[in-house]
């Protein structure tokens, strides 16, 4: 415990010579008085050449060694192994500058009365060795409190850190359903943007918080602690600016069904490339948004996105398509509002056709749709020529027979999801 010097408590031969090395002369015989004068150096210098027995209070010899051993005073041992188990724990302190300087202190007083207390022993100092005895207990005591201290700031700041993460886990949570509605609006977009990106730092300060406390390293996980706060204060900011962007649901519109062939009659001829890619979902999209129904921004936006099972990647989720939201049996009157219509394939679970449904203002449904000819032959009756209008082709389906064979096609394996227009502004 003597700053890492070697063991003081042994002082061998070997080690004098070392350290003092012998001058090779030639030998003597001894007179009387030389003998008498070695015999006094060897007691000053507590060396035992094999003719006196242990000793008590700070000295034991070992007989023919040539070896001085000094025994620990009472209790010394003791001591030792509790500083010992102090010093494993002191990491806490260390890296506290409200701490630091008192276990600097501390640590002084240690070694200084380990020194001493070795000295002591060396002189059969009674009253010193009991002196810094009582020191080290003393320091060993103040080191105690100190090291508690700091556990109990460090407990103080993880349980912090905790909470942070709790309510930082609850707002990550919203962000699926946040980017779910940030499909309809370019503001709403943006404010998402931004709400990901300080989700995302605010995960980065609390890893950062999760290795100070593993480090112990008090003062910077109060540094990064205090950022993260701010970033949780910044991550309430843009949940809030993101409700107000996305609570207002306009209504949907109903135009009559002549209305919307104009529309789409005209937006074909003039904007044959806004069609494109020529697929399903792409169709019925278009027509929604030509009613006034869908945003084009969400259009657009998935138009874009990576496609998994020829559908882009986020457009199952946005329809709300699972095995428990899907239906067998179709019933027009039940159809409120104009909207989305996906077909699944019983088989496979996955959409495998997507059509748009128009409530009227006259409250019929037409249903739109493009490249299904098993549908299309569904649903076209007898004589009757396909009627198309633009890239889509459209039917009433809340005519009784449409409807008949539009469930006949149904059950030969599909089901569908109907997603009002409303749920996707």
């Amino acid at each position: 415990m003597l700053d890492n010097e070697a063991s003081p408590w042994k002082l061998s031969l070997q080690d004098w010579n070392e350290t003092m090395p012998l001058i090779d002369l030639p030998i003597f015989e001894l007179t009387p008085e030389e003998h008498q004068w070695t015999e006094e150096m060897f007691k000053l210098l507590h060396i035992n050449v094999g003719s006196e027995a242990p000793t008590e209070g700070g000295e034991v010899t070992q007989e023919g060694s040539g070896e001085l051993e000094v025994t620990y005073p009472p209790g010394f041992e003791r001591l030792e192994d509790q500083i010992d188990e102090l010093y494993s724990k002191s990491e806490v302190v260390k890296n506290d500058k409200s701490l630091s300087s008192n276990y600097k202190k501390i640590d002084k007083a240690i070694q200084s009365s380990l020194k001493t207390v070795v000295a002591a022993i060396h002189d059969r100092n009674e009253e010193t060795m009991a002196s810094a005895m009582n020191i080290l207990q003393r320091c060993i005591s103040e080191f105690s409190n100190l090291i508690n201290d700091g556990e109990r700031i460090l407990q103080e700041l993880s349980s912090e850190v905790v909470g942070v993460r709790d309510e930082w886990a609850v707002l990550a949570d919203r962000r699926e359903d946040f980017v779910r509605r940030c499909y309809f609006s370019k503001a709403a977009a943006k404010k998402l943007n931004k709400f990901v990106a300080v989700c995302e730092a605010l995960g980065k300060d609390l890893n950062n918080a999760d290795s100070c406390i593993r480090q112990k390293k008090i003062d910077l996980l109060q540094q990064v602690l205090k950022a993260g706060t701010k970033n949780l204060q910044r991550l309430r900011q843009e949940v809030d600016k993101l409700e107000d962007a996305v609570s207002t649901k306009p209504a949907a519109k109903r135009l009559s069904d002549e209305k919307l062939h104009e529309g789409l009659t005209s937006d074909y001829s003039k904007k044959k490339e806004s069609w494109q890619p020529q697929v399903c979902y792409n169709a019925a999209m278009k027509v929604g948004v030509i009613e006034g129904n869908l945003p084009e921004f969400m259009r657009q936006s998935l138009i874009k996105e990576k496609k998994v099972n020829g559908y882009p990647a986020g457009f199952k989720k946005l329809m709300g398509v699972t095995a428990e939201t899907v239906e067998k049996k179709f019933d027009h009157s039940k159809i409120e509002e104009s909207g989305i219509l996906n077909f699944v394939d019983d088989a496979t679970g996955q959409i495998s056709h997507t059509a748009y449904l128009q409530k009227t203002d006259k409250n019929t449904l037409e249903i739109y749709h493009a490249n299904c000819q098993t549908l299309d032959l569904a649903l076209l009756a007898k004589g009757q020529n396909i009627p198309k209008v633009g890239l889509v082709t459209h039917y009433e389906l809340s005519d009784p027979d449409t409807q008949s064979r539009f469930q006949g096609w149904l059950d030969q394996g599909f089901s569908f999801k109907h997603t009002p227009a409303s749920d996707l502004k």
